[in-house]
């Protein structure tokens, strides 16, 4: 019997992994039977929201098929972590009850302990990326700009690091096959040089996020009843971020930023869709509404039930409304998926007025290259890169 597992540390990762787990798509009847798993691991948030995030992913299974889903939460990963390498591999066999798969499908290689566990625990399986958002590759160096510490903290974790390396063992570097990427983004400029790429057919990918779609058929019914509160042609939705628990603004400078951006695109009366980032501060949300409230007609997206599904599934909402991406690449998803023209409302402006000192850089360029890849989009091939840094 063939064995792959899927892991996947958010809803939005279930989505892109899933289109390339099933890439290429396997015959009705095949001959060898396969045992498919899937893995929840790391999410990288705070305890009090993981359950909420797993439910979400779970939700999106519903039209799939799993021989058995797993869940290995932070704390439990971090235990691991205390032990020798050695027995941490042991622990995930026996978490997953498989010593051995053929394939292994996961985002990335780096953030976190679960992904180099992964690849350090099955190194004879066929490894396949599928990147982070929709096809996110090679950005491990941009991950420093989030690494800005106090000077006690510039040295402390290295000097744990390099103890525990001693002590206890340590990941080898175990690098991909190959990478299965929707919209292929190489932030380095080099990573297709040791990964074969591979970009699952456009139809494929819709055919997957439909599915996925159907799966939650309660977020298409609550999607139209907020289409019904909506105003008129200037609805507006806004995709804020998750600048100040990134370290990439204070508290006060986010909410500025939010308030600065939506009465600069919707007029005094119309209908304001908030959807708050699935880790972000409901400190930041609130702020935001007491400020633009008494202008605006604001509906905020808190649903329980669906704040952590990612935007790439709200496709009536989408529709319905003009998009305000603050900072993120669903901006390009959305374009790929619905042909959306997302607004993004950052400039050097904003950049400079709202950002920390020392992300500034980061943010433009992130910026940059979300909106060279969305103008990409329309004369890209389909089968090579869609963006890749050349200098």
């Amino acid at each position: 019997m063939k064995k792959r597992l899927l892991a996947v540390q958010g809803p939005l990762q279930f989505i892109t992994g899933y289109v390339a787990f099933s890439w290429p798509p396997r015959a009705e009847d095949p001959a060898e039977p396969v045992e498919d798993v899937l893995l929840l691991y790391d999410f990288l948030a705070p305890p009090e929201i993981e359950d909420a995030i797993a439910d979400a992913i779970v939700q999106l299974t519903h039209t799939t098929t799993w021989s058995r889903i797993v869940l290995i939460k932070g704390e439990e990963m971090d235990a691991w972590m205390r032990q020798r390498y050695s027995r941490s591999i042991g622990n995930l066999h026996e978490r997953l009850g498989c010593s051995e798969f053929d394939e292994i499908c996961l985002a990335r290689d780096h953030v976190g302990a679960g992904s180099p566990l992964l690849l350090n625990a099955y190194p004879g399986a066929r490894k396949r990326t599928y990147g982070d958002s929709f096809g996110l590759v090679g950005q491990q160096a941009s991950m420093k700009a989030f690494e800005a510490r106090s000077r006690l903290g510039a040295w402390w974790p290295g000097l744990r690091s390099l103890g525990r390396k001693l002590l206890l063992g340590a990941p080898r570097h175990v690098p991909f096959d190959e990478a299965v990427l929707t919209l292929p983004i190489d932030m380095s400029g080099t990573y297709f040089r040791t990964v074969p790429l591979f970009v699952p057919a456009r139809q494929h990918v819709l055919d997957c996020v439909e599915r996925l779609h159907e799966s939650v058929t309660e977020l298409s019914t609550y999607c139209r009843e907020l289409c019904s509160q909506g105003t008129g042609p200037e609805d507006r939705l806004y995709l804020l971020s998750n600048f100040t628990a990134s370290s990439l603004s204070t508290f006060e400078q986010e909410v500025a930023l939010y308030v600065d951006v939506i009465t600069a695109h919707s007029t005094p009366g119309s209908t304001v869709y908030i959807k708050p980032h699935p880790r972000s501060s409901r400190e930041t949300l609130a702020a935001v509404v007491d400020r633009i409230g008494p202008s605006h007609r604001v509906v905020v997206i808190d649903d329980a039930r669906f704040g952590r599904m990612p935007i790439e599934l709200w496709s009536e909402l989408v529709r319905h409304c003009g998009v305000v991406a603050m900072f993120s690449t669903s901006a390009i998803n959305m374009k790929y998926l619905y042909g959306k023209e997302v607004v993004l409302p950052l400039d050097a402006e904003r950049i400079a007025k709202y950002v920390a000192p020392g992300k500034t850089d980061y943010i433009a360029d992130g910026d940059r290259l979300i909106r060279e890849a969305i103008g990409n989009l329309d004369t890209w091939d389909g089968r090579s890169a869609l963006w890749t840094r050349t200098a």
